[in-house]
């Protein structure tokens, strides 16, 4: 995922923190049930390598304690610290930030809307202020509680166009202590049926400028699914510990990363759209990526 170098300075006064940080005291919305179950989306074949493995992440197997573990998280059971289905305008204004940035797109907080389905993040016709001769912008939001280590569970529909990163994503604060910061990439989902997966390590940086000698690199995974990922919605998740990620889809593990805590920064949890990849349609407004639901859980080792 390109960076939104804007949420940085914000994460990074909550580097030194050593536990999960709580967003203000929860209104109604954010206590909002644990949300019924969609279908299983369904593999259509082994999950492949999209880049190699970095010191910082290698990929293990994943295995039937990684489902046990994911499920214990799903069942109801254990508490969220957060939780919200992004009906409420209000709380969206008072637990999010909605973004501004521009590049290979445009992104304006105007595209961003609490709806009755969820968050929103329309496909509209390029605001006067994009640049760069662009049609069309979308939508992005960072949440301005950050976490450190945890599970993280979305319910989302991404837009039924080619063309669009629809992104569920984390960016930690800037880690002293090696010069880096990480950026989570729990879903970058592509219509129909593909979803990225990965782990990226950027130099440390401030007001854009990088503060180390660390390269970007990247390593993940590519995710190919039988079923149409815009004819429904689907739950995508990350479970983020000291030692390792695991990442599932409707529940089922699909790949795993052993960090030995090099990401061990708070991040802040983020939703984007973004129309990057070949085969935009003529007229994508409309087609826009729905998040119905976020939860966030404390890490339970």
């Amino acid at each position: 995922m390109l960076k939104q170098l804007n949420t940085l300075g914000a994460v990074a006064i909550a580097a030194a923190l050593s536990s999960t940080v709580k967003s203000p005291a929860p209104t109604a919305q954010s206590q909002a049930a644990f949300p019924a179950r969609h279908g299983t989306a369904r593999l259509a074949g082994p999950v492949t390598w999209g880049s190699p493995d970095q010191a910082y992440g290698k990929r293990r197997p994943v295995t039937a304690a990684d489902r046990k573990t994911i499920q214990s998280y799903r069942t109801g059971h254990i508490k969220p610290v957060f939780s919200t289905n992004f009906t409420d305008p209000a709380e969206l204004m008072a637990d999010w930030n909605l973004m501004s940035d521009d590049g290979r797109m445009c992104r304006r907080p105007a595209n961003v809307e609490a709806s009755s389905a969820g968050l929103r993040l329309k496909t509209l016709p390029a605001a006067p202020d994009c640049r760069g001769g662009i049609k069309w912008s979308t939508g992005s939001v960072a949440s301005k509680a950050v976490y450190r280590y945890g599970f993280f569970e979305a319910t989302m529909k991404i837009a039924g166009i080619k063309g669009m990163n629809n992104a569920f994503w984390m960016n930690t604060a800037n880690q002293p202590a090696t010069g880096d910061y990480f950026e989570i990439d729990v879903s970058e989902v592509q219509y129909p049926s593909y979803d990225h997966i990965g782990l990226q390590q950027y130099p440390a940086k401030a007001n854009n400028v990088a503060l180390s000698n660390v390269k970007h690199t990247g390593m993940g995974w590519g995710v190919n699914f039988v079923d149409d990922l815009a004819s429904g919605f689907h739950d995508y998740g990350v479970l983020w510990t000291p030692s390792e990620m695991i990442f599932e889809i409707d529940g089922e593990p699909v790949a795993a990363v052993v960090t030995n805590n090099a990401a061990n920064a708070p991040a802040d949890v983020m939703f984007s759209s973004a129309l990057i990849y070949a085969g935009v349609p003529d007229h994508p407004e409309g087609h826009d990526m729905v998040v119905k639901s976020l939860r966030v859980f404390a890490y339970h080792p």
